[in-house]
């Protein structure tokens, strides 16, 4: 075997075997308690808090689609991708803050147990947790995918697909069924850093080839003006992107959840306002190798720009260098996929399996089930990502929207006490429904105007649930807990005074 490849696999397996020795050693502080598994005991500090979301939603994109996106269509994708993601912050205070002070005090763990108690309805609690499940599966497959091309590659094909797939749901695999969210967050911190380490170094190394950024700069600007321009972005493309982009990112499962594990209100509010910085330093670098790759490699088509990180690095660079700079993709991918993990089993156990099947069970047979349904989700996996579907790349591309289409219901029953139960449900189920037509071709184009699918099924969406909410009658259950739930929140936010969640009324029980 040529010594080069097998300096990458070491430099790989070490990455590897490091992210799970901090994800066993973490896990070994459980408290064994549901409460600890799952939403590792809601103490989650600052620094790891601040960590685990911005790792969370770094994926794979982040080095590949992003660096080539950037190289056909220039430095006007940063406004684009980061700005856009940046302001999805503001959502996580006006979802995330409130749903953490719901969480401490009355002990929820997913959004299906906050809204489907908000709105006293198990339907809606079961709407929420298809969507969810409909859309995380099959994009928690797509990880595991790129991790094993990404590994296959690297070596040249000495490690094949399959065995760079089973590599990373095992060792994730491992450190989720053992530690759960604490071990998760954990490891998030661990591979945040690396993330940001690893491209800050991937970029200085490979500007400082090829004549660093004032040349590279100066000589785009002479072959490839329209790369330092934003012309091939319109305002439509904006709104359609941005809209998305901020209502998707604070109400994907693996994020939500993670409010719910904040130790204060303040690591979660100042994880927010660190959260744009954290885009920045990302994503400017990878966007402009990519636009700085155009120089290197002046005629990829499609997705052969995707790769123009490892590329580049390859062109100057020996395989073991390549090798550990790309750990910053292992650790988007692994991130990205034990946070799934341990979301979709805490979905399963506390919305499934509590409410419908043992509602009684004690808190080592909720961590059993957690485990089990992570072993499931292992294999499920393992067979989605080694034999994907036709369709699984479609439902990946509309998960952002379907996801985004929850924004309405939740921002509703957060912040509007008349909404009802049946307008929150009329509202998911019409948006998603105009989404899947718009997928399929039947929603006449001449009724988007322009936009993509995701606007008109947000207005639909929205509509919805207003004129269902003025149309029906809330239950009186519903209309006491709505009350109780905001008779608590909106002093709050109205007096601008924080203090201990449990330290006001506790007579409102789940």
């Amino acid at each position: 075997m040529n010594p080069a490849i097998i300096g990458a696999i070491f430099v790989i397996v070490l990455y590897l075997t490091a992210s799970i020795s901090i994800g066993l050693y973490s896990g070994r502080q459980n408290l064994n308690t549901s409460e600890d598994y799952f939403v590792a005991n809601r103490s989650l500090g600052l620094t790891v808090m601040f960590f685990t979301l911005f790792a969370t939603n770094i994926s794979a994109f982040a080095y590949m689609g992003a660096p080539g996106g950037a190289y056909h269509l220039g430095t006007g994708f940063f406004g684009y991708l980061a700005t856009t993601t940046s302001l999805s912050a503001i959502f996580f205070y006006l979802i995330g803050y409130r749903c953490w002070l719901l969480g401490k005090k009355y002990s929820f763990m997913t959004p299906a147990e906050l809204f489907g108690k908000r709105y006293e309805s198990k339907a809606l609690s079961v709407v929420i947790f298809l969507v969810y499940i409909f859309f995380t599966v099959p994009y928690m497959a797509v990880q595991p995918i790129g991790a094993g091309y990404i590994l296959s590659g690297l070596t040249k094909g000495t490690i094949p697909l399959w065995v760079g797939v089973l590599m990373i749901v095992v060792f994730v695999g491992v450190y989720v069924y053992i530690g759960g969210l604490r071990a998760v967050a954990w490891t998030d911190l661990f591979q945040g850093i690396v993330m940001i380490a690893c491209v800050m170094l991937a970029f200085f190394l490979i500007t400082s080839k090829i004549g660093g950024p004032v040349v590279v700069t100066q000589d785009v600007m002479s072959n490839y003006p329209e790369l330092l321009t934003r012309q091939k972005f319109t305002i439509k493309s904006w709104i359609n992107f941005g809209l998305m982009i901020m209502l998707c990112i604070s109400v994907f499962p693996q994020m939500f959840t993670k409010f719910f594990a904040a130790k204060s209100s303040k690591a979660l509010k100042l994880s927010a306002s660190l959260y744009p910085l954290a885009m920045v330093v990302i994503y400017i670098p990878v966007l402009f190798i990519g636009v700085y790759g155009h120089t290197i490699f002046p005629n990829l088509q499609g997705k052969e720009s995707d790769q123009i990180i490892p590329m580049v690095l390859g062109n100057y660079y020996a395989l073991w260098i390549g090798a550990i700079l790309l750990s910053a993709v292992f650790a988007a991918i692994m991130s990205s996929f034990s946070s799934q993990l341990i979301t979709i089993s805490t979905l399963f156990t506390k919305d499934i399996y509590i409410r419908y099947i043992d509602k009684k069970a004690n808190n080592a047979k909720q961590i059993a089930i957690g485990r089990i349904c992570t072993c499931v989700l292992v294999i499920l996996t393992v067979i989605i990502a080694l034999k994907p579907p036709a369709t699984i790349l479609a439902i990946v591309t509309w998960a952002f929207s379907g996801y985004a289409l929850l924004a309405p219901a939740f921002l509703a029953g957060l912040y509007w006490k008349r909404s009802t139960s049946i307008g929150a449900i009329a509202s998911i189920l019409s948006g998603e429904s105009v989404l899947l037509l718009c997928g399929i071709g039947i929603f006449p184009k001449s009724l988007m105007f322009g936009f993509d699918a995701f606007v008109p099924s947000l207005i639909v969406s929205i509509i919805t649930l207003v004129l269902v909410s003025f149309c029906t009658r809330a239950s009186e259950v519903e209309k006491k807990t709505a009350t109780e739930l905001h008779n608590y929140l909106d002093p709050i936010f109205t007096d601008n005074r924080i203090k201990n969640p449990k330290s006001r009324d506790e007579s409102f029980s789940v």
